[in-house]
């Protein structure tokens, strides 16, 4: 049976097989009843494509960063301590979303159905520095607010998850999504986006279910599975 860390490290291989995560990005889990305790799992250097749960970090809210760990891993202890709802995040520097994080005015349009949780309106953290200051990192979750995501200007991005499988979900989705944008704003021509507002909201309730989550967790890692055998 899996362990928490094996989990963990299962989201980071699909993360970085979807290049969401690349050299710097890294995720946290917050399973239930973890108390003041998460889960990280390793950043730059380290080749996110062959985590086990072996390499993952346990770490308290309070811990400090020492050599070795994520550069900015007060966004994930700042997070799960201000929203214990959030039971994961994902630090994408995937290519869509770190190029829309440049856009002066990013479009809250959702041009895919499985992309219905984008926000009508989109945060945008602009600090220029990498966030490597617990009080910064509250700043970035303060601004994140009940949103699923928030760019970082010239960046990247924050997704967030009720549960491990939603964040990643929402990470691939969020790049799509973006890379959509970014081709329909440069062929020129009118898009349609989905409905926006309630509407949006009740069409994610209805397609981005418990139940799909689950099947894409499973797709996932059979994808994994067998390029890994």
């Amino acid at each position: 049976m899996s362990t928490d860390n094996d989990l963990l490290a299962e989201a980071t291989r699909v993360a970085a097989a979807y290049d969401l995560i690349g050299m710097f990005g890294h995720l946290s889990y917050y399973p239930e009843h973890s108390g003041d305790r998460y889960l990280l799992s390793p950043g730059a250097g380290f080749q996110k494509q062959k985590c086990t749960g072996d390499d993952v970090y346990d770490l308290a809210f309070d811990d400090e960063w020492v050599p070795g760990l994520p550069l900015e891993i007060y966004m994930h202890s700042e997070v799960h301590r201000m929203h214990p709802e959030v039971g994961a995040l994902v630090h994408s520097h995937s290519p869509a979303l770190t190029q829309l994080s440049t856009l002066a005015e990013v479009p809250g349009e959702a041009l895919l159905l499985h992309a219905a949780f984008w926000p009508d309106v989109v945060p945008v953290f602009e600090e220029t520095h990498l966030v490597v200051e617990r009080h910064d990192a509250v700043r970035l979750i303060e601004q994140l607010g009940d949103s699923p995501l928030i760019l970082m200007r010239w960046h990247g991005a924050v997704i967030v998850g009720a549960t491990l499988e939603e964040a990643v979900f929402r990470s691939i989705q969020a790049e799509a999504n973006a890379q959509a944008l970014l081709t329909a704003m440069a062929s020129g021509r009118p898009y349609v986006s989905l409905p926006a507002g309630n509407a949006r909201q009740q069409t994610a309730e209805s397609v981005i279910t418990p139940r799909m989550l689950g099947l894409h967790r499973n797709y996932q890692a059979a994808q994994l599975s067998s390029k890994e055998s």
